[in-house]
Parts: C-alpha cells; structure tokens; sequence
C-alpha cells in the first residue's frame, strides 16, 4: 500500500521569508517607496516653505504621513466594508490581488518614513518610531511570505482610519491653525479620540480574539503576529493615547505635564539634531 504524504496548507507551515523577493512583491514595494520618495520631495519644493528648521521638517513628513493615512485608510476600509462576511470569516483565506496592494503600499511607506526621520532627527522619538515601523512591516508581510492571511494585515490596517485625523491634528497644531480655527481643530481633536478608541482598541480587540480562538489553524509565527503583536502595539497605543489626552487637556492638570508630546516644543541640540551640520536643506 503506497503511503501518502499530504502537504499543509501555507497556514500551518513555517514563514518562507524569501517570498518577500518574488516579483509580484517586491516590484510593488520599490515602485510605492519610489512614488513616496517623489510625493516626499514634491512637498518639500512647494510646501510650508514659511516654516524653518525642524518645524518645516516635521510639517513636510507629516504631509506624507497624511496623505498615507488617507489613501491606505480608505482604500482598506472600502475593502472591508465590500467584503463584510469574509473580513471575519474567512481572514485566512481570503485572497484578492488588489487589496494584497494595500499591505506592501504601507511597507513601502514605512521604509520611507524610517529613512527621512533618519536623515532629519535622532532622538527618543525616532527610537520608538523605528522599533513601530520594524514591527508593523513584519506583521504586514505576512500575507506576502503565506499567501495567507490578507484580512488579517486589512484588521490591523484599520488603524490609518485614525492616523487621518492623528496627522491632521499635529499639522494644524505645528503650523498654528489650530489657533486660527479652533472649531475645526477642537472637532479634529474629539474625531481623533473617538477614532482612536475605535479602530485602536475596539477593532483590534476583536481581531486578538479571533486569533485567539483560531490559534489551532495557522503556524506559531503567524499566531505570534497575531497575539504577540496586538500586545506590542496596546502598549504602543496605550502610550500614545496617554500622550494624546495629557496634550489636548483631556487630562488631570497634574498628570499633564508628565505625560504630554514634547516632541514639537523643543529643539535642543541634544535631543534632536539636523543632518549635515544641522542645516540639510531641501
């Protein structure tokens, strides 16, 4: 009697790291960073030219970090909304190579922004920052290295939905509107609260869950990502959300000083520094 030997589906199996250089992958990943690399500079030639040093910085890569939040948020969440029973259902399965597009357009992203905070800034911030993008981009080649798993990266993708109002509240802040239309920017403030809740906590919530009660289907690696990886980003959230409330006074008077972002109020040498003799020009 001959034996069969049935072959795991991708799920079950070890991570193939070497699939990331495939050409229906990394193709994608260097166009995206190369049209990031040009949206970059086309904001620093026309854009906050009124601003100097690092306040102009921070404008011109929070411009990107926008325009990021804005076409990945949407274009996931349309995704999503269009596939509503697979989004839970069938969050291992579940293929489509548009919305694989999405995942490797925020690689992309994120190996641009890794690179512009380290040609302008080094500081605690870019510390953590670095070590976000490093866990983001692994968790969002999942998909890339299993051919699996692509509404998993679309539940953690959710989470641009709030970066779009994040962004948009630190811009009007650095550049002064905040003052010049406080209704705007107290509406944006309580948009960014609501949506941080929401798509930060909420939504992931639920996505640990279902990870968790199908831990018995896909891989330890992949099960990590899931678990391990919502855990690392609650205490990234968590912090942010604690900074978020000390700073828009959504806090106890003694408890904000403590906890506020600090990051746009100082530029001492010491803590942040230009490249190239402090004045890298654009």
């Amino acid at each position: 009697m001959e034996e069969r030997s049935e072959k795991l589906p991708p799920e079950l199996v070890g991570p193939n790291f070497s699939n990331v250089f495939r050409i229906h992958v990394i193709v994608p990943i260097l166009v995206y960073f190369v049209l990031f690399r040009f949206a970059s500079r086309y904001v620093k030639t026309h854009y906050w030219q009124s601003f100097k040093g690092f306040k102009r910085y921070r404008l011109h890569n929070l411009s990107i970090c926008f325009l990021h939040a804005l076409i990945v948020g949407t274009l996931n969440l349309l995704v999503m909304l269009t596939h509503p029973y697979e989004a839970y259902h069938e969050i291992i399965e579940w293929w489509s190579p548009f919305a694989s597009q999405i995942p490797l357009m925020s690689v992309a992203y994120f190996i641009h922004d890794a690179i512009d905070m380290l040609s302008y800034e080094w500081s605690k911030w870019t510390l953590e920052l670095l070590f976000h993008h490093s866990a983001t981009c692994l968790a969002l080649l999942c998909p890339s290295i299993s051919d699996r798993f692509l509404f998993a990266t679309s539940w953690a993708l959710l989470m641009e939905i709030n970066s779009i109002f994040l962004h948009a509240r630190t811009i009007l802040q650095i550049c002064g509107l905040s003052t010049k239309f406080p209704k705007v920017y107290e509406a944006i403030v309580y948009l960014n609260i609501t949506t941080f809740f929401l798509f930060r906590i909420v939504f992931q919530l639920i996505f640990a869950y279902w990870a968790f009660t199908n831990r018995h289907r896909m891989h330890l690696y992949y099960l990590a990502n899931g678990l391990l990886g919502e855990i690392v980003f609650a205490f990234i959230n968590g912090l942010l959300l604690i900074r978020l409330l000390a700073s828009d006074g959504l806090m106890p008077k003694n408890l904000r000083n403590k906890f506020a972002m600090t990051r746009d109020k100082s530029e001492d040498d010491d803590v942040k520094k230009q490249i190239g003799n402090g004045k890298k020009r654009d």
